[in-house]
């Protein structure tokens, strides 16, 4: 066999070895998906958004007639996608089945909270974790500590009970708190995640990651006109 026909053969195998590698990942994926279409799990899912959503539109309605204003801009959520949790998993180095993704990832139900400003998002946040019938399971806290982008937000994960007619289940959330200036960044920085291998990408990020620098000293330098006003 010569050169060229080895050579031949040598890729042929690779492109089959990749097909068929192509297939089994597109396999799990649909695995994970027919597990998020089950209607107990859906069910489970939207009644823990729906409960959080009420629960933070009731803290708004507090905060907001008591400060004269809106305290809460925005309440948004999503389910992770099936391709979204297969692919955190494979990051993550964890078995890609529906039971570890439901076991070890904490954002497959979300829930976002947008404040017009920081220190509100703590007080948003605080009178929800005080709550009796959530379980905090963890708190990670990008604001005081940004990641290495500049991305910043609150993230707390929550355990919300769902009851059922034959029993209680629970449902973990993640919910993420941030301001409007954050949130403004976090679009832009969330298109070049997908654009990350074009030429100029890095360029971008590092301009980004400056702009997130400068957001935050916004973010700070509010306070101050806000504070004056509600003197008055």
């Amino acid at each position: 066999m010569t050169k060229k026909k080895k050579k031949s053969v040598k890729k042929d195998r690779q492109e089959k070895r990749l097909q068929c590698l192509s297939e089994k990942e597109q396999q799990k994926i649909d695995d994970i998906a027919e597990c998020l279409a089950e209607t107990e799990y859906q069910i489970k899912c939207q009644c823990a958004i729906d409960i959080l959503i009420a629960k933070l539109q009731m803290i708004n309605t507090e905060l907001s007639k008591q400060k004269g204003r809106t305290v809460v801009n925005q309440i948004s959520s999503r389910k992770k996608s099936a391709e979204s949790i297969y692919a955190k998993l494979v990051r993550k180095g964890y078995k890609t089945d529906f039971q570890t993704a439901a076991e070890k990832l904490n954002d497959l139900v979300g829930v976002r909270v947008v404040c017009p400003f920081e220190d509100e998002v703590y007080e948003v946040a605080n009178i929800l974790k005080a709550q009796g019938d959530v379980e905090v399971l963890k708190e990670k806290d990008y604001i005081k500590v940004p990641k290495k982008n500049g991305y910043k937000s609150l993230h707390i994960t929550l355990e919300i009970p769902i009851y059922f007619a034959k029993g209680s289940q629970k449902q973990k959330v993640e919910v993420q708190f941030r301001t409007v200036a954050m949130d403004y960044w976090s679009v832009l920085d969330y298109q070049l995640f997908y654009k990350k291998q074009l030429d100029g990408s890095d360029e971008v990020a590092a301009e980004l990651k400056k702009y997130a620098e400068d957001i935050a000293k916004l973010d700070a330098r509010m306070l101050k006109p806000r504070d004056k006003i509600e003197k008055i």
